[in-house]
This record gives C-alpha cells, sequence and structure tokens, in this order.
C-alpha cells in the first residue's frame, strides 16, 4: 500500500512537471494574443475608442484572463506603447552606426528611421492617440526612454568619430539631430493622405517615398557636413 501510495506521488509529481512547460507556454501565448490583438484596436480606434469588451471578445479569452496579465485597460496600453517602441527601435539596432563611416552611417540611420516606420505604422497613430493625452502613459514607463539611450550613444559616437576626422562641423547635438531627422520622416508619412490630397498626387507611393527619403538625407547631410567639403560627399 505504501510503495503504491509512494509511486502514486511520484507519478503525480512527474505529470505536474511535464505540464508545467505547457502551462507556461499557453500563458505566454495568452498573452502575447491580448497584447497584438489589442495593439490593432488602439492603433485603429485611440485610446477611448478601444474597447476591453471588443479585445476580449477578439481573443476568445476571460476579462479575468486580460486583467490577470495587465492589471487595467491604462496598464495595457503602455505594454502597447512598449511593444511598438521597441519594435520600432529593434530596427535601427539592426545596424551599428557607429561601427560605420560616418556619413555612411547618417545616410543608414536616415533610411532606416523611415523604413521603420513604414514596417511599423501602428506606431503613428498610436503615438498620435498618446500625443492627444501629452504623454501620460508613457511617463509611467521606464522601459521606453531606456529604449533610446543606446541609439542617442551611437550616434553621439558617429558625430564626434566625424569631427576628428574633419568631415562634420563641430557641436552638432545628437539629440537636437535625431528630433530634426526623424521629424522630416515622420511628419511625411503621418500626415501622407491629407498632402497627398492636398497636393494632387500620391505621396505615399514607392517612388515619392524614396524621393523624401533622399531629400531627408540631403538636409541631414548638409546640415552636418562642413559647408566647403559638401559637395565631395553630397551628390
Amino acid at each position: 500500500m505504501v510503495k503504491k501510495t509512494l509511486s502514486s506521488r511520484r507519478g503525480a509529481a512527474a505529470k505536474a512537471q511535464s505540464t508545467a512547460p505547457k502551462r507556461k507556454r499557453d500563458a505566454e501565448q495568452s498573452r502575447r494574443l491580448i497584447l497584438e490583438t489589442a495593439l490593432r484596436h488602439f492603433a485603429t480606434k485611440g485610446y477611448d475608442g478601444a474597447r476591453v469588451d471588443d479585445i476580449v471578445a477578439e481573443t476568445h479569452l476571460s476579462k479575468n484572463m486580460l486583467y490577470h496579465y495587465y492589471g487595467s485597460k491604462e496598464e495595457l496600453f503602455v505594454a502597447v506603447l512598449e511593444t511598438i517602441y521597441e519594435r520600432f527601435r529593434g530596427r535601427h539596432g539592426e545596424i551599428a552606426i557607429a561601427e560605420l563611416e560616418p556619413v555612411e552611417a547618417l545616410r543608414q540611420l536616415v533610411a532606416e528611421t523611415a523604413q521603420a516606420l513604414i514596417r511599423t505604422p501602428e506606431i503613428i497613430s498610436i503615438l498620435n492617440a498618446e500625443n492627444l493625452y501629452k504623454a501620460a502613459h508613457i511617463k509611467s514607463s521606464k522601459k521606453i526612454r531606456m529604449i533610446y539611450d543606446p541609439l542617442f550613444g551611437g550616434l553621439g559616437r558617429v558625430l564626434e568619430k566625424g569631427q576628428k576626422a574633419g568631415v562634420f562641423r563641430a557641436e552638432i547635438e545628437p539629440l537636437q539631430l535625431y528630433i530634426s531627422l526623424s521629424s522630416l520622416v515622420y511628419h511625411y508619412l503621418s500626415n501622407g493622405y491629407t498632402l497627398s490630397v492636398i497636393l494632387r498626387q500620391n505621396l505615399l507611393s514607392r517612388q515619392h517615398v524614396a524621393e523624401r527619403i533622399r531629400h531627408v538625407e540631403e538636409m541631414v547631410l548638409r546640415f552636418c557636413i562642413r559647408p566647403e567639403l559638401a559637395a565631395r560627399y553630397i551628390d
């Protein structure tokens, strides 16, 4: 009887150990499903328009499960913001700009910033929604602020390398340069539909987007490169 009891306990323990990884995978899948579904809803409907009930209905999970993983609609939105920032910066991370020749590094940063926004269109609509709240949700996330630190560090090294080589002007502030660079791309893409109607041309076509990237690239390079050397590096 004792042997049978011990055997049963060992069997139960073994079964629990074997099912633990599956439960973990199921939990991760459920959490990811909620997050991805919420991302689509916040992107298309904004923070106010997105409804927890609609998100839950699409996932076929319970509302209790959503609140178990994310606590509240606000915390879910913060998680969505962190996700899109990670994806956006992840695109930048594919290029180690500090290891490139300075002028080429700036070219690549402009191109990759544009491509990251094109490949992650949700970031535009979600950030537009967050700006209506004056960044109230982003303020609660330390993670988002830390995501950009490596970028500014790398850009700073690129500018320093270019200055030491005698190619770039001195005292270019990395943060201000990145704000200007990203704004020139972000504004174009976020207002592409309205500008296309006003200007009577499809500014979001592949051709026009490529022209815009070249234009931004030239503006950034002309700002950074010493004037007497511009003709050597800019077509």
